[in-house]
């Protein structure tokens, strides 16, 4: 029995310190950013362009639903107050708005990765 004692001991001790010594291992993460820091250039070079290629495409609906936001108020002044207008101009106003803020979030991660990619290139 108290050779079983010992041996639990043994492994807890074990692992809290190997869990401890392993939390230094891992790779630090840039502050205000979720991305975790990369040692491989090609690989920070390439979620940067892919984030470039994201941010593309998220600017081009964002313009798209900019000029259907237009068409709807073009088309509620010839109207009048038509309640169906008025509540798909509101819908497209909110998705314009989440696609403001989801621009905001990948210009911010595009800033992280150059920022990252710098800091990879400087320190080859």
């Amino acid at each position: 029995m108290s050779q079983i004692t010992v041996f639990l001991v043994i492994a807890t001790l074990g692992g809290v310190l190997l869990g401890w010594w392993g939390r230094g291992l891992r790779q630090p993460k840039l502050p205000g950013n979720t991305l975790p820091l990369t040692t491989d250039p090609f690989e920070a070079r390439f979620r940067l362009e892919q984030c470039h290629r994201d941010n593309a495409d998220l600017r081009r609906d964002l313009k798209e639903k900019e000029d259907h936001l237009v068409k709807l108020r073009s088309q509620l002044d010839a109207v009048g107050g038509n309640t169906d207008l008025v509540v798909r101009l509101q819908a497209t106003e909110d998705q314009v708005r989440a696609l403001l803020q989801d621009l905001q979030w990948r210009d911010d991660t595009i800033s992280a990765l150059e920022r990252e990619l710098a800091q990879l290139r400087a320190a080859r």
